[in-house]
């Protein structure tokens, strides 16, 4: 059981109409290298990796599907097609059907209730013989990677059932957040949480969304410096009753992500 496995977010995408500007900001920001690779359907897809990392962690194709820039979660399916039926029928809308996804896998697209946009993603078949890749969740995340996933809903407790009931989650009431009610998801495979979700019906500005969390060393001069490089700050630097650190965020582009780091070592 492990950070791969079904109903865990393990990759995301950038929908955006500018790709240089996103390497531009993100690649400054954050250090991410880029590698394009081409598409079962003749198109290119680009390859996120943080520093260091062995494995990507995200990616996009050029273009916005209608204009709307932003991340979006992909939480691993071994059945695309029957996810999508039972998401469905949980409320959820589709917004993609599925399709062969650019390493040769299957995905879909969708939008929660609160119409918060995720997708559904099923590995391709390995080559026989190839063996099993190692997990790229194993060990503490690197400087720049995917770290943690936040949801921010106003209405909390649907929000959690639908989850729970789309993927398996279940929650732990996370009391060293003070400024709003906030649970850590525990995704299956996974029993120290790999996301959360956030109490935002009192917020002013963004309500819903679901945004990825990417560890930086140290929050307030990453914010600084995103801010140098024409991003906006919705919220914080916060820091947590036991020392964790996050910030939320727009690039140039408003697209909405989240920057943390971890509690100092005692």
């Amino acid at each position: 059981m492990g950070y791969m496995d079904p109903g865990s977010v393990v990759w995301f995408e950038i929908d955006t109409a500018d790709p240089k500007a996103v390497k531009d900001f993100y690649g400054s920001l954050l250090g991410w290298t880029f590698q394009t690779v081409p598409t079962p359907d003749s198109r290119t897809y680009t390859l996120i990796t943080a520093p260091g990392a062995a494995l990507p962690m995200g990616g996009f194709r050029e273009g916005a599907p209608d204009g709307q820039e932003g991340f979006v979660l992909a939480v691993r399916s071994t059945d695309v097609e029957a996810d999508v039926a039972r998401l469905k029928d949980l409320g959820a809308t589709v917004v993609q059907p599925p399709v062969p996804s650019a390493d040769g896998g299957r995905s879909a697209r969708l939008k929660d209730p609160r119409g918060n946009l995720i997708s559904v993603w099923k590995a391709p078949e390995p080559p026989a013989g190839a063996g099993t890749l190692p997990d790229a969740g194993a060990g503490a995340p690197l400087p720049g990677s995917l770290g943690w996933f936040e949801i921010g809903t106003a209405d909390l407790e649907a929000s959690k059932k639908f989850y729970a009931d789309a993927f398996g989650w279940n929650y732990v009431h996370d009391t060293g957040v003070t400024s709003r009610s906030y649970f850590a998801a525990v995704t299956p495979g996974d029993q120290r949480g790999s996301g959360g979700l956030g109490d935002n019906s009192q917020a002013e500005g963004a309500k819903d969304y679901a945004a990825p969390q990417f560890v930086t060393p140290d929050v307030p001069a990453a914010v600084a410096k995103a801010a140098t490089l024409g991003a906006t700050v919705e919220a914080g630097p916060e820091t947590t009753a036991y020392g964790l650190t996050y910030a939320r965020l727009k690039d140039p582009h408003g697209i909405r992500f989240l920057l943390f780091s971890f509690p100092p070592q005692s």
